[in-house]
């Protein structure tokens, strides 16, 4: 696989370690002669110097051959006009690497589909979403993001008072854009009828879209229905991002931010967070402000601030401390501070590419307790028998469910009875393992 990077810096080098140790030809365009001569010394990639948004430069790096060009560069807007140059200039698959939330924002205008760029990746959205999937899931439970940031999967014990619990589903009133996937019963899990009950101690797995996903798991438990402290140091754009991603999910959140002008912008923005101007490592503020209390703390400015000051929390009581370090070779310290949650925002960027580009038509994504049952991704292929008809006449069950139909890379959705596939479509199902062969065949898999 022949794959440019545009940009040296630390997404662009971590992507070009990575990559590089997974076989790929990679080639790497900057304008720091430094930096190119830092990845030089320490892996076998090759290098150009130059503007990496220049038309000549990205013919000299092959673009016309590369199966993958990667824009990682500081500033979004080199970044989208470096990815469509290089589609034009006819490179198979274009990632783009942005930070604003403007460009991914779909409801106004499509960026990727402007510039004709394959996907946006967001380093900060990427590092939220890791930091609030572990948040959402204080009892370790099971928890898997489906289609970017629209659909949840989480897998939890139905508890007793639950309005959902000891009925027949079919009496069950769950909000719109959610379903129950499977139920998992003394070691076996099953797709669920209509006439299925769930009873206390039963795992459930439940997808839903992420606005009415709170609300869909407490029809099945109760326990953990509570709001959970959570204290956030650092108003970055993962701080926005985190936030967004913990509205209206039960948590009372406190965000210390220690320049004026920015925590005035961030209380203004995110009218549902109590925006402090502060800084809670500052003894004094931490005492006033109780945060030996907090379910969680999580650290969002710089390494060496990150990974002392989770340290000193854990040492005065906070049970979940959530530090992002960049640096690699921090992880000795971090290891003997006991800081077991960290997260680098380049290292789950370069993750989520390597995702994609592993995508087959046919991905197994998890299998469910007992091993009988699986989730996959299935890309439906030409002339698959399933295109053209509702689901509700597909007559898959009791051994296939699908569970979310995914209009590109960023959104899906959980579909009704009546939705009608088409090819192309990537659709996730819930399916017992002998039916794969089947589902293979239903869905044109090649």
């Amino acid at each position: 696989m022949n794959i440019i990077i545009c940009g040296a810096g630390k997404t662009g080098a971590h992507a070009a370690q990575t990559l590089a140790a997974d076989g790929a030809n990679v080639t790497v365009i900057d304008e720091s002669q430094a930096a190119l001569d830092a990845l030089a010394d320490s892996l076998d990639v090759a290098t150009l110097l130059g503007e990496p948004a220049v038309a000549k430069n990205l013919v000299t790096a092959g673009v016309a051959d590369a199966d993958v060009v990667i824009t990682a560069t500081d500033v979004d807007e080199v970044n989208l006009l470096c990815a469509s140059t290089a589609s034009y200039l006819g490179a198979d698959r274009t990632f783009a690497m942005v930070t604003h939330s403007t460009y991914l924002n779909r409801d106004i205008l499509d960026y990727s589909k402007i510039f004709s760029i394959d996907s946006l990746i967001c380093p900060s959205f990427s590092t939220a979403r890791a930091i609030a999937s572990h948040l959402r899931n204080p009892a370790a439970l099971k928890v898997e993001r489906l289609v970017g940031h629209t659909i949840e999967l989480q897998q939890f014990e139905a508890t007793k008072g639950a309005a959902g619990v000891g009925r027949h589903l079919s009496d069950v009133k769950l909000p719109g854009g959610a379903r129950l996937a499977a139920i998992t019963r003394d070691g076996v899990t099953y797709l669920p009828s209509g006439l299925s009950t769930v009873d206390i101690g039963d795992e459930v797995l439940l997808v839903a879209n992420t606005d009415v996903f709170h609300d869909a798991r407490r029809v099945f438990r109760t326990k953990d229905s509570g709001r959970r402290s959570v204290v956030i140091m650092g108003g970055s754009p993962v701080a926005v991002w985190l936030c967004r991603a913990l509205q209206n999910r039960g948590f009372s959140i406190r965000l210390f931010e220690t320049d004026s002008e920015r925590a005035n912008e961030l209380a203004e923005k995110l009218s549902w967070v109590t925006v402090i101007q502060a800084d809670p490592t500052d003894p004094s503020v931490f005492t006033d402000e109780h945060i030996e209390n907090a379910d969680a703390f999580v650290a969002l400015t710089n390494d060496e601030h990150n990974i002392l000051s989770c340290a000193w929390a854990v040492g005065l009581g906070v049970a979940e401390t959530y530090p992002v370090v960049s640096r690699k070779d921090y992880a000795p310290f971090v290891k003997a501070m006991g800081l077991t949650h960290t997260f680098s925002p380049s290292e789950l960027a370069v993750a989520e590419i390597q995702k994609r580009l592993k995508r087959k038509q046919l991905t197994k994504i998890a299998t469910l307790p007992g091993e009988e049952m699986a989730i996959y991704r299935v890309r439906v292929g030409k002339g698959a028998p399933v295109i053209g008809n509702p689901l509700s006449e597909l007559q898959l069950m009791p051994d296939c469910m699908v569970i979310v139909l995914e209009h590109d890379e960023h959104t899906g959705v959980v579909p009704s009875a009546s939705e009608v596939l088409e090819e192309r479509d990537i659709v996730f199902v819930v399916v017992r393992q002998e039916f794969v062969d089947t589902l293979r065949t239903l869905f044109a898999v090649t």
